[in-house]
């Protein structure tokens, strides 16, 4: 059984929707149902100087920082709008673009591999994808339309390069999921999945290669998690984690790619490693302290993040 390290109060008044640490795990970021985004500083951990940001009206959906060659803090959220901040020295967050060209819920969000530059994607509920680009400091927009029809949900990108060319996977309400080549402006579907019965719900593609040469995972409304790999892009092999237990929730790869975890609807996160090409093995640790969700009174929805390798 894992134990938790360390804890923090939060000044949410409502469900805590999304959380991430920054690269150095120096700071936790907390986003919630109430509108509000809760940074904290592991450092100094006290509710007088924890940072609270209040640029989004209604729900905010998911946080992230970007690699610290950027610096950047993104978020997405109900009022269709996505943020992006940067912090100074007297510790400020400052928001540094704003994009409100949705015309629904901005889903979800993910910086592409830092090595390709400052580049964001973000999904809504409107059915597009929005492709965000900083150059000479100047942020540009190109967006892939028609991405899933009645909306995208979520997306995730690979850090393998296809002739040079980045890969990002989308899940949608068309219960569809699409994986996307290309450059700025430029994107093409090179894979679509067949009807996978339900709704795609999250999506995490694996930082490193493993017995495939492409791997993501994928988390459907129906509680079903399955593994992808793939050695050429377009032949797909799917692989079914637990299929008796349709309890999951969201899913998340480690940093070096070696553990999946996922996240129950019993305030427990179950840990999965890969023994061959079709076979994942629970490592029979959880993580679970619904003691201490329930004294919070919070319903906590979020990743394990990469610590775990």
């Amino acid at each position: 059984m894992l134990s938790i390290a360390s804890s923090f109060e939060s000044i949410h008044k409502r469900q805590i929707l999304s959380t991430d640490i920054d690269y150095y795990n120096k700071y936790v970021c907390t986003s919630s149902a109430d509108g509000v985004i809760q940074i904290i500083d592991s450092d100094n951990p006290d509710l007088y100087s924890t940072v609270q940001l209040q640029e989004h009206v209604g729900p905010v959906w998911q946080v992230m920082f970007s690699h610290p060659k950027f610096g950047f803090l993104a978020s997405c959220g109900s009022d269709c709008k996505l943020i992006i901040r940067k912090t100074n020295y007297e510790g400020d967050w400052k928001v540094v673009y704003q994009y409100d060209g949705h015309k629904s819920s901005t889903t979800s969000i993910d910086w592409a591999p830092y090595k390709s530059g400052a580049i964001i994607a973000c999904s809504s509920a409107d059915g597009s994808i929005s492709i965000h680009t900083l150059n000479n400091n100047e942020w540009s927009v190109s967006k892939i339309p028609y991405a899933h029809s009645n909306g995208v949900n979520c997306i995730s990108w690979s850090n393998e390069l296809l002739n040079n060319n980045l890969l990002l996977v989308s899940g949608g309400n068309d219960n569809k999921i699409k994986i996307w080549e290309g450059q700025i402006g430029l994107w093409n579907v090179i894979y679509e999945s067949d009807n996978q019965l339900s709704t795609i719900k999250d999506l995490s593609w694996s930082p490193t290669p493993g017995l495939y040469k492409y791997v993501f995972a994928s988390c459907a409304s129906n509680g079903r998690v399955f593994v992808w790999g793939s050695d050429d892009y377009r032949d797909w092999v799917q692989t079914e984690i637990d299929p008796e237990n349709l309890q999951k929730q969201k899913i998340s790869f480690s940093r070096f790619g070696t553990v999946l975890s996922v996240t129950m609807n019993s305030y427990a996160v179950q840990l999965w490693k890969q023994i061959d090409k079709q076979t994942w093995l629970c490592m029979d640790r959880s993580i679970s302290d619904k003691k201490t969700l329930d004294r919070q009174h919070k319903n906590i929805n979020q990743d394990i993040f990469a610590s775990i390798v």
